[in-house]
């Protein structure tokens, strides 16, 4: 493989490893998305999808407002040996009435552009029934209603289960208890088998999930994904502070305009290239 070739695929695997772990807030539309309205340099993105309450956004928790880091790991080995390392880090805000905030820097590295760095707002108002993704870059708010269909639904979920080897090859495992950063959890482990040949595999691929929950804070504190396609993505709670959070976190700044959509509309992210 020539230099040019194992960059391009460094860099692409680098953007689905990016994307794998913002699965764990938003989701890729169900129906394919309208035509980029700046051309090819952007990328698209749906609401909150099935993983979106692994750190603060699943059912709605009264009573427990806290401000927390979600510290995200990215490991991948090449097949020639080389390791990539990427950390980043997620802020996530949650008040008295269950609403949630989530801060998070997203960069991707493309062949077409290069180096990318976005930071994004997820505001979900279960109060309101609302859900706002806030892009600070251009200052406006995707807006749509809390309660949806989200994921993959119909005939594209039933291929992906088929392409997945189906409900009968995933496991659970309990894990017993143990202490992260100071809060006890209770750990359950998760594995999907991807039979041989499934997606032109030799061999069987087995893709893990570890998740570790405190029911002190009503609130997954730890996350490990292990896929050998994608390498391992750790995601931890950290810096925890209990106590009540200013009401404007919440809230769309005056200054954004705000459009309103659907669940599972796109929502367009410029990919300019970094200076």
């Amino acid at each position: 493989m020539t230099s040019k070739k194992l960059q391009v695929r460094v860099r692409t695997l680098l953007c689905l490893a990016a994307i794998a772990v913002l699965a764990a807030s938003v989701v890729v539309a169900q129906e394919p998305p309208p035509p980029p309205p700046h051309g090819h340099n952007v990328m698209f993105m749906g609401g909150p999808g099935p993983m979106g309450g692994e750190f603060g956004e699943g059912k709605t928790v009264k009573g427990l407002p806290l401000s927390a880091d979600v510290i995200v790991v990215r490991e991948m080995t090449l097949a020639d040996g080389n390791r990539i390392h990427n950390e980043s880090q997620i802020k996530v805000y949650r008040d008295a009435e269950g609403r949630v905030r989530r801060e998070m820097g997203l960069g991707l590295a493309t062949p077409t552009v290069g180096p990318v760095k976005h930071n994004l707002i997820f505001i979900n108002d279960p109060v309101a029934g609302t859900r706002y993704v806030l892009n600070p870059d251009n200052k406006t708010a995707r807006e749509t209603p809390a309660h949806g269909p989200e994921g993959l639904t119909g005939e594209r979920a039933a291929h992906m289960k088929e392409m997945m080897g189906g409900e009968g090859n995933v496991t659970k495992e309990e894990l017993g208890t143990k202490t992260v950063n100071g809060f006890q959890a209770e750990g359950i482990r998760i594995t999907r088998t991807i039979p041989a040949g499934a997606m032109g595999n030799e061999k069987a691929i087995a893709v893990t999930t570890e998740r570790w929950y405190s029911p002190d804070l009503q609130m997954v504190v730890m996350t490990v994904h292990t896929d050998p396609m994608m390498g391992t993505v750790t995601a931890k709670l950290a810096n925890v502070v209990q106590g009540a959070q200013d009401a404007s976190l919440f809230q769309v700044p005056s200054d954004y305009t705000v459009q309103s959509g659907k669940p599972g509309d796109p929502m367009f992210v410029p990919m300019k290239p970094q200076p």
